[in-house]
């Protein structure tokens, strides 16, 4: 099949400028609108997470995190008695490195917070009669959404060097107006970096494909290496991008002359930059493996990956491997059958697949196709084997592609309406299909802005948080006023703690007899004190399937989150559920019932109900006081 034209959609050469000003102003418009009017603050626990680490870079303290997960913590414990199996083992709380997130991206976030002054917590507080929404967060939206605005520019100006204006234009307006592509461009996440390093890696692509049609050894090989470079920054942004990584390496091993060379010159840069370093810096935290396991372990494992991390006990190391292979192909099969949403709800994105029967007549054009679509089969197998089941996540890694996708798929459109034998009709029906592309694609989004937009300007004086279960004021506020940075916090939502409250926080782990057993000695042996139990709505409004949810995520501490739903339910109520709890129903004398932990003859007597029975913080002392 023939490639479509470009030269028979060519604007008239006056009206293009002004096209891409009004295109350029109204993306714009709708970005500021975004950021500065409907947002309502972080709400997606990797962002905030990845924050919290900028801010320890920003301040000297190397990637370090407030953030503890029980089975961080045991798998450190566990290399240090390796190394010196007869001395006494100290975790240095205070310093712990962080191994669950990739490290590029909090460096960037670290350069933005260090410039806003954010890395100085107490400087930047929030000031509640003002605003909900933390100024942090602002700052870590900006930043996505300056690499989402950047990425609009280089699509803009690749897919114009592929096919034509009208096709690149149509593109950025797609993307422009596409509701989960404007929601990663505030969600703090790195996607919108990622997507201009591919967009980059287009861009070097197409001078690459065109010297190695010239035979130019030499600046070809230059040219794969500067390719292999940004791959690996691609991949010590977000891990899962090693297996994009590895689709392109299969692709340049087919395409490029002479055969696998530039296959194994990416090789040498995976193994030597990529691979190398990560066993090396992982050595002393589980290591390489262990990640992947956990990594693993939610497609394949006995319960969540989140679930896992919350645990000390081998035992809940258990896989089903029963046909494994089959379900890694259902797996990799239902991201494909997902790719309209998680491209954007971008209607041409699915033709893009049909695009792999078309032969275009320009080698680059041809090779780029293949090579994002190489790359994203092969994003598709680590979705599969890591990702989550949510449309924004910092897992979710085939947005990468979407500019490509929607493009090529553009072009098919414009095909078939180019065989239609239309004649001097033609550029009408193709701007008729356009605005239906566009209504189709972003219609609801459209519609629904004048009301968000309304509700933004009507709150703009303190903002709408993202409550449930978020709830700022509280954190960056009372919580962190009550506490003190020395002790830890045992919580249902230490991303938030650590990021809102600038407190350590320990992730509540699943069973008392892990915290008991093995947290507690631990912190003895660290002199690490633990000064609270904190319940958020995170456990006990937004698990899904009601008690049962609740009970699924919450395990042994369940009572503290059915405590915080009963006083919601029924306030005039004041029952403290885990009085009820002071025994073991097994009899078991090992251990301690949750009652001798949380209760009002246990080690934190004392309930402070920093936003009624929503958020409550359990401590050794009487502090509501402070908090009020």
């Amino acid at each position: 099949m023939s490639e479509f034209d470009p030269t028979t959609s060519q604007n008239k050469r006056g009206i293009l400028p002004l096209m891409r000003i009004l295109l350029a102003i109204f993306i714009g418009v709708i970005a500021i609108s975004q950021l500065f009017i409907v947002y309502r603050g972080l709400a997606n626990d990797a962002a905030m997470d990845q924050a919290q680490i900028a801010r320890q870079i920003a301040r000297g303290e190397g990637f370090t995190t407030k953030f503890l997960r029980p089975r961080n913590i045991t798998d450190h414990v566990k290399a240090l008695r390796e190394k010196a199996p007869y001395e006494e083992i100290s975790v240095d709380f205070d310093h712990f490195r962080d191994t669950n997130q990739s490290m590029v991206y909090p460096y960037v976030l670290a350069t933005a917070l260090k410039v806003t002054g954010y890395d100085k917590f107490d400087e930047k507080r929030m000031d509640t009669g003002l605003s909900n929404i933390y100024g942090g967060d602002r700052v870590v939206s900006g930043v996505s959404m300056i690499f989402y605005l950047i990425s609009l520019v280089l699509t803009y100006t690749l897919i114009r060097r592929l096919f034509d204006d009208v096709v690149a234009g149509s593109t950025v307006l797609l993307m422009g107006v596409s509701s989960p592509l404007l929601a990663y461009a505030t969600s703090g996440l790195p996607q919108p970096f990622l997507t201009c390093i591919v967009l980059t890696i287009g861009h070097i692509l197409i001078s690459l494909i065109r010297a190695d049609d010239q035979e130019q050894r030499k600046r070809s090989i230059i040219l794969s290496c500067v390719v292999y470079l940004l791959l690996v920054i691609l991949c010590l942004t977000n891990a899962m991008c090693i297996s994009t990584t590895i689709g392109f390496i299969v692709f340049a091993a087919i395409f490029f002359q002479p055969r696998g060379l530039h296959a194994a010159i990416g090789a040498a840069f995976m193994i030597f930059l990529v691979l190398i370093p990560g066993i090396i810096s992982m050595a002393d935290y589980g290591g390489v493996l262990r990640h992947l396991t956990y990594g693993v372990f939610g497609g394949f494992g006995a319960s969540e990956a989140n679930t896992l991390l919350r645990t000390t006990s081998e035992s809940a190391l258990v896989f089903n491997t029963g046909n494994f292979f089959l379900r890694l192909l259902g797996y990799t099969f239902s991201q494909v059958n997902s790719m309209y949403e998680n491209m954007g709800g971008i209607v041409t994105v699915p033709f893009f697949l049909l695009s792999l029967f078309t032969r275009f007549r320009r080698r680059e054009v041809e090779g780029i196709k293949w090579a994002v679509f190489s790359m994203w089969v092969g994003s598709c197998a680590a979705m599969a084997l890591f990702g989550e089941d949510k449309i924004v996540s910092v897992s979710q890694i085939s947005t990468l592609f979407t500019p490509f996708f929607a493009a090529y798929g553009l072009t098919q459109v414009f095909n078939y309406l180019s065989r239609m034998q239309l004649g001097t009709a033609y550029e009408s029906v193709r701007n008729l299909a356009i605005a239906v592309i566009v209504f189709v694609s972003a219609g609801m989004f459209l519609f629904q802005l004048p009301r968000e937009l309304y509700m933004g300007v009507w709150s703009s004086a303190k903002g709408i948080p993202n409550f449930p279960p978020y709830y700022p004021p509280v954190l960056n506020g009372k919580l962190h006023d009550i506490t003190n940075p020395n002790d830890i916090i045992v919580t249902d939502q230490p991303w938030a703690v650590a990021w809102y409250a600038d407190r350590k926080a320990l992730w509540m782990p699943m069973s008392i007899n892990d915290y008991v057993n093995d947290l507690e000695n631990t912190f003895k042996m660290s002199r690490q004190g633990v000064q609270g139990f904190l319940i958020t709505p995170t456990s006990h409004t937004m698990p899904k399937g009601g008690v049962t949810g609740i009970i699924r995520q919450m395990g042994d501490f369940t009572p503290l989150a059915l405590e915080g739903k009963l006083l919601i339910l029924a306030p005039k109520h004041n029952m403290a559920f885990a009085e009820l709890f002071t025994t073991q129903a097994m009899g078991n004398e090992s251990t301690r019932a949750l009652g001798n932990i949380v209760s009002s003859q246990g080690q934190f007597p004392n309930r402070n109900f920093l936003l009624g029975g929503e958020i409550i913080y359990y401590s050794r002392d009487n502090v509501e006081e402070q908090a009020n």
